[in-house]
């Protein structure tokens, strides 16, 4: 396929938007971002903002003309906005689609099945399903856990206030990426459209251990004052899943199945291959886990 070179980024506003947006837009790329009337999304030189009705196929196909590519973080909780953006690719022979995921690997099986994961496996769906038909392309990112948005949220580790969940165990290996790194790498699909085309890639900026993680931060704040847990991922994904077949959707019922798909045991949160050498990413040691963690403690 031809070179990518002019990107629309859709749902920039929330938790990794701002950090792709910054690194697309710092890429040799023509961005334009996709918003919707009367929000505020974040202001980059250089990049036009475009107001759309996502409700309407029509006239997003009218916007999207002559775009090479979309990358999309609209929220599972928003899924027919995403549909709708797929169809209109299409409608407006847009190439390659990246949807909305960038987190847990959904080829596992175990994920592929949890019914929260249910909206992202449905997208994924329809783009091979068009794919299959040739009528666009699509790359599939998963990263792992979002390490500093995590460490700042307490997902589960928050070093500053000096809370930690150390998820059966803690013992267990699993991928995580910075969001800046995630940015970096969905530049990377966008510049080697052939090698990244209608396929899964998966991004480990680090491999560790959230009982390692825990040391590191008690290196830095101290180890007085901290409050440890040791939740097990079956039983909360048990007790969530009463909830949900009952209709309630609420953090509390959904964060147990995300848990479990980064460190539960056969639930694949550990890459253990990557595309990191072809998107140009580099593997964090101990010291550059305990500078991100460090980084974080010094942002709060």
């Amino acid at each position: 396929m031809t070179a990518i070179r002019n990107v629309v980024l859709a749902g920039v506003s929330g938790n990794l938007g701002p950090a792709i947006l910054s690194a697309v837009s710092s890429a040799p790329f023509n961005v334009t971002v996709f918003t919707r009337p009367g929000s505020s999304p974040p202001t980059t030189p250089g990049v036009e903002t475009i107001e759309v009705d996502y409700s309407s196929i029509d006239d997003l196909a009218s916007k999207l003309q002559g775009k090479d590519a979309i990358v999309s973080t609209i929220p599972p909780t928003a899924a027919t906005t995403q549909t709708n953006l797929i169809h209109a690719a299409v409608a407006a022979k847009v190439s390659r689609f990246i949807p909305s995921e960038f987190g847990s690997d959904l080829d596992n099986a175990l994920n592929r099945a949890a019914p929260v994961y249910g909206p992202k496996v449905e997208a994924q769906e329809l783009l091979k399903s068009l794919a299959d038909e040739g009528k666009l392309s699509y790359t599939i990112v998963y990263t792992g856990a979002f390490l500093d948005w995590g460490l700042r949220a307490g997902f589960p580790i928050n070093p500053v206030k000096k809370i930690a969940a150390l998820h059966d165990g803690g013992e267990r290996l699993y991928s995580t990426t910075t969001l800046a790194t995630i940015g970096k790498a969905v530049v990377g699909v966008l510049n080697h459209p052939e090698e990244t085309r209608n396929r899964v890639v998966r991004v480990g900026e680090a491999s560790t251990t959230l009982k390692e993680i825990l040391v590191l931060s008690q290196e830095i704040v101290g180890s007085e004052g901290w409050t440890v847990t040791e939740p097990d991922t079956t039983e909360a994904v048990e007790k969530a899943l009463v909830q949900v077949k009952q209709g309630n959707i609420t953090r509390e019922t959904i964060f147990p199945f995300i848990f479990k798909a980064i460190w539960g045991e056969g639930n694949g949160g550990h890459f253990e291959k990557t595309d990191n050498e072809l998107l140009g990413i580099q593997q964090l040691d101990k010291a550059g886990l305990k500078k991100a963690i460090q980084s974080v403690v010094d942002s709060q």
